[in-house]
C-alpha cells in the first residue's frame, strides 16, 4: 500500500483561521485516491504529542507544513512566526525521516528566506494542487522530484527555484470541506475561508498577493463555489471569508456569484465579508453583494492623496473614493478602509 501525504496546519494564530488551502491539495489527493492524514495543530494542546502519535505508527511519504504568515502583521509587535515553523520542522525529524516541505501564501512570498529560516527539505512555490499530487507520485515510484514545477529544492547550499505554473482553478476538483473541523473554527469566532479566484493583476508595490498568487486572475466558476459554500453550511457554518485579492476585479465575475448565491437561496443561510477595490464598484454590485449576504467589506483605499496612491501604484483617485462612499451610504452596507502610512514619498503634511 503506497504511503499517506500527511498535510499539518501549522496556524495557531488566534482567532484561529481555517486552512483553506491545506483543503483544496488534500481534495486533488484523495480524487486522485491517494492515501492522505492531517494533523490540525491550531486546536492541539500538545503539539509534540500530536505530531508523536500521528508518526508513532506511520511512515508518511512526504510531509506538508502550511505558513499562510511569515509573521503577525502588527508594528506593535513584530512576532516572525519562522522560528516556530522551525521548531515543528525539528521536532518532526525526531520521528521521521520523510521530505518535509513547505506551502501556502507565506511561503511563496520569501521561499528562500523562509527555507533559510526552517531548514525544511523543500516547499511548493504557488498553487499546490496539482504539485503536490505529482510530487506524491514520483516520490511513491521512488523517483527524484526535483524537476517537477513549483518545487523549491536544496542543491549545493543554495535554494532552487522551480519553473512556477499557474492551475486552471475550473478543472480542480470541488472541495467537500471535510479535512478539518471548520464549524469549530467558526465557533471560537475564527474564519472559514473560500476563494471565487485566484491571482491579482493590481500593481501596487507592496501587496503580496500578485507574489504569491500570480498576476494573472483566474476565475473559479461559481457553480463549483457555491456548491462549496452548500457543504460548509451542512457542516453548520453560517459565516465566511471571501479570500479573493479584491472580491470585485473582475467586476463581472463577482456579480455572477452573487447572483448564484442568490439564485440558490444560500443568502438566508450565510453571511460574508470580502476585500475589494475602490474601482470599479457600482450599484448594481452594491445591491447584489447586499442581497447575496456580504455584511462586510474592506476597501483598500490606502491614501486620500492623489500624488501618494500613485507612488504606492494605486489606480483610483480620492474623488472616486468620495463617490464610493456616497454609494455605499445609499445602499445600507457596512465597510472599513485601510490606509497606509509611511508609504515613500510620503511627508508628515
Amino acid at each position: 500500500m503506497t504511503q499517506a501525504v500527511l498535510l499539518i496546519n501549522t496556524n495557531i494564530a488566534r482567532p484561529p483561521v481555517s486552512p483553506v488551502g491545506l483543503e483544496y491539495v488534500g481534495q486533488t489527493l484523495i480524487d486522485s485516491d491517494f492515501p492522505l492524514q492531517v494533523v490540525d495543530l491550531a486546536f492541539a494542546t500538545d503539539w509534540r504529542a500530536s505530531l508523536d502519535k500521528e508518526l508513532k505508527h506511520h511512515e508518511p511519504l512526504v510531509i506538508g507544513l502550511s505558513v499562510r504568515n511569515t509573521d503577525d502583521c502588527s508594528f506593535t509587535s513584530r512576532k516572525s512566526f519562522l522560528p516556530w515553523i522551525s521548531d515543528v520542522v525539528t521536532e518532526l525529524r525526531k520521528s521521521t525521516g520523510a521530505l518535509i516541505l513547505l506551502g501556502g501564501v507565506g511561503f511563496s512570498t520569501m521561499p528562500e528566506v523562509v527555507l533559510n529560516a526552517t531548514q525544511a527539505d523543500g516547499g511548493i512555490d504557488g498553487d499546490g494542487e496539482e504539485a503536490v499530487l505529482a510530487l506524491a507520485k514520483v516520490l511513491a515510484q521512488g523517483e527524484d522530484f526535483i524537476h517537477l514545477p513549483n518545487i523549491v529544492h536544496w542543491h549545493n547550499g543554495d535554494v532552487v527555484r522551480n519553473r512556477r505554473v499557474d492551475v486552471d482553478l475550473r478543472y480542480l476538483p470541488a472541495p467537500r470541506r471535510r479535512l478539518f473541523d471548520n464549524r469549530r473554527y467558526e465557533q471560537l469566532g475564527g474564519m472559514v475561508g473560500v476563494e471565487t479566484k485566484r491571482g491579482c493583476s493590481q500593481r501596487c508595490i507592496f501587496c503580496a498577493d500578485p507574489v504569491a498568487k500570480g498576476r494573472r486572475v483566474r476565475l473559479r466558476p461559481p457553480e463549483m463555489v457555491v456548491q462549496e459554500l452548500r457543504d460548509l453550511v451542512d457542516q453548520g457554518i453560517s459565516w465566511f471569508y471571501i479570500c479573493d485579492s479584491e472580491f470585485n476585479l473582475p467586476m463581472e465575475h463577482a456579480k455572477d456569484m452573487c447572483q448564484a448565491i442568490i439564485h440558490t437561496r444560500l443568502r438566508n443561510k450565510i453571511r460574508w465579508y470580502c476585500y475589494c477595490s475602490p474601482i470599479p464598484f457600482d450599484e448594481e454590485l452594491a445591491s447584489l453583494m447586499k442581497r447575496a449576504g456580504c455584511t462586510g467589506i474592506n476597501f483598500g483605499v490606502d491614501s486620500l492623496c492623489d500624488e501618494q496612491l500613485g507612488r504606492l501604484g494605486r489606480v483610483h483617485s480620492s474623488n472616486e473614493v468620495d463617490q464610493l462612499v456616497r454609494l455605499l451610504h445609499r445602499e445600507g452596507l457596512n465597510y472599513m478602509f485601510d490606509l497606509l502610512i509611511g508609504g515613500p514619498g510620503e511627508t508628515e503634511e
